[in-house]
């Protein structure tokens, strides 16, 4: 607007008498303030891409692991998980008491961001989020991996709030809108001392904690890396109340046991499994048998709920239970291995081979990255609900 009316006053046929406003320093220190905060908030040079609203830190060498965010890290806000909702939880790993996991291993390995999130039967309100990945992180012979189990933190903001931490989450991105899903770049190639996780640790520190923090969520392992309990517990002006799983009617936790030997299968199924969609729950105790008893179109229906369960248009946390939501991605690699021959347009991420007893959603299987297909739905739509 500038620029085009300077262009008509050069166009101007008579003299322009350009008379000095008389000087008001107040107003001038204002308009300075206005041009300093512009220049501060503005959008980075690079892109936003699906990488800056799902982050997935790099697995750390030794050297850096104190850099990954701990349970008691605190700020404004407080310690970022509370102890009290943690002592609940059962034990992460059997090999370790929940204590010793808390104190040297426990450190967040992904971030979300989310201006909307909704749960249960629409329409619903949105919530406006930042979610913290939390994993055992372990090193043998020197070399890092994260155990198959997880602790998810949920931390709420009111609008004002929220612009505040998009204008500073995106303050140093540089990526390229066309970016997969991935390791974030960036901080691979800036590392541990880098601007990107230097901003986006002082960030969570100061945004994040205990005030805001309303819901922790757990998926344990157990003995034999064959059997995973997922449970969560609401955080209410300091109350832990334990959440029902949807599509149950007081039940506070659910189990999965995936005991293939060659894990290119399912043996075990979901504890309990839902009334709905049974069809799945008979997959999943054992797909061998499945396969071999209802021909290609009943198979193909199972598939098609696992893509549904993987769609933030058909579902949400608040209408799918914790275990279906997690099996979805191995139920459909499983469809794209088994028939080949179907229409499999569509993108998804890539995990390498499949693995029916890897459960992660978005995280490490031990030393591989992992992001499902609902994950990664999830980020497109939150890119582009933000504009992105």
């Amino acid at each position: 607007m500038f620029f085009s009316s300077f262009a008509k006053l050069k166009k101007t046929k008579k003299p322009i008498a350009i008379v000095p406003a008389p000087c008001n320093k107040g107003r001038l220190k204002h308009i300075l303030f206005i041009l300093l905060f512009i220049l501060s908030s503005s959008r980075p040079c690079g892109a936003i891409s699906l990488n800056d609203v799902s982050i997935l830190l790099p697995l750390p060498k030794s050297v850096d692991f104190s850099n990954l965010l701990r349970p008691d890290d605190r700020g404004p806000e407080g310690a970022l998980l509370y102890l009290p909702a943690y002592k609940k939880m059962n034990e992460l790993v059997p090999e370790h008491e929940n204590a010793v996991v808390w104190k040297d291993q426990l450190r967040v390995i992904a971030l979300r961001l989310d201006p909307c999130f909704v749960e249960g039967v629409g329409p619903k309100p949105c919530r406006r989020q930042i979610r913290l990945v939390w994993q055992p992180i372990v090193f043998k012979n020197a070399k890092p991996e994260a155990r198959d189990a997880a602790v998810h933190s949920f931390y709420e903001f009111d609008e004002v709030t929220f612009q505040k931490i998009k204008m500073e989450w995106f303050r140093v991105a540089n990526g390229k809108a066309s970016d997969e899903l991935q390791i974030h770049p960036q901080i691979l190639q800036e590392g541990w001392q880098g601007p990107y996780w230097e901003n986006l640790r002082r960030l969570i520190l100061h945004y994040c904690g205990e005030k805001n923090l309303i819901r922790m969520t757990t998926m344990n392992v157990m003995g034999g890396e064959q059997m995973w309990i997922f449970a969560g517990f609401d955080i209410v002006n300091g109350e832990v109340i334990p959440m029902q799983i949807p599509r149950f009617f007081n039940k506070m936790s659910q189990g999965v046991i995936s005991s293939s030997s060659a894990n290119k299968g399912f043996t075990g199924g979901l504890m309990p499994a839902p009334e709905v969609d049974a069809e799945v729950g008979e997959f999943l105790e054992d797909s061998f048998t499945f396969k071999r008893t209802y021909n290609e179109e009943q198979v193909r229906a199972v598939i098609v709920k696992a893509q549904e369960y993987e769609s933030p248009a058909k579902h949400n946390p608040g209408t799918l239970d914790c275990a279906s939501c997690h099996m979805a991605d191995s139920i459909h690699r499983w469809g794209k291995l088994n028939f080949p021959q179907w229409d499999w347009a569509e993108k998804s991420p890539q995990n390498g081979p499949l693995r029916t007893n890897q459960l992660r959603a978005f995280g490490y299987f031990m030393s591989w990255p992992v992001t499902s297909s609902r994950v990664l739905n999830e980020s497109e739509d939150v890119v582009r609900s933000m504009g992105l």
